[in-house]
């Protein structure tokens, strides 16, 4: 088995957040791309140093919305027109200003349950497990330190050049993650 099979990739652990972003940068700029970083609290503009794209969820919601309302607004009609017409007092069958507001509510509730699980689906939620939160050192990201993860998988994985990089870069406890 090779090195990169047998390891998950090589925690580092930093004392503050610009310490982390330092660290981001420079690993960056040499071409790496399977980093993850863990934070006691959100680090402004680390997500983008990461290189993490924009979210689908927002587009989710919207295509949510839309059938939801359509989907409502449709069985209203359908219901209405061929289902079961009933003329009360001359009124036309299709009057589509009473049927606005149920397809309304019908778009929030198309809306937010494809936000929920197109925001579940794409972060691979619920897992309950992941190899970092064997890391010892991991613990430290939970409290009061600043955490990075190159995984294995990168192409430019180097586990020795990688510790002797965090350690000019000054990171606390240099870690391997078993899988």
């Amino acid at each position: 088995m090779s090195d990169q099979q047998e390891q998950h990739g090589l925690l580092a652990v930093f004392d503050e957040p610009e310490a982390l972003e330092r660290a981001v940068e420079r690993l960056r700029g040499r071409g790496f791309t399977a980093l993850d970083a863990f934070t006691p609290f959100p680090v402004e503009g680390l997500a983008e140093k990461l290189g993490y794209r924009r979210s689908r969820v927002p587009l989710l919601v919207l295509i949510g919305g839309i059938v939801g309302f359509a989907s409502v607004f449709w069985l209203e009609a359908w219901s209405v027109l061929v289902n079961y017409p009933i003329n009360v007092g001359g009124r036309p069958l299709f009057s589509w200003p009473a049927f606005i507001i149920p397809a309304f509510e019908g778009g929030i509730l198309g809306g937010s349950l494809c936000g929920l699980f197109g925001m579940l689906a794409l972060n691979r939620l619920p897992k309950l497990y992941h190899p970092v939160f064997n890391a010892p050192s991991f613990s430290l990201a939970r409290d009061d330190r600043f955490a990075l993860l190159v995984m294995s998988h990168d192409p430019l994985y180097d586990r020795t050049k990688l510790r002797r990089l965090f350690r000019d870069l000054g990171a606390r406890a240099i870690e391997e993650v078993a899988p």
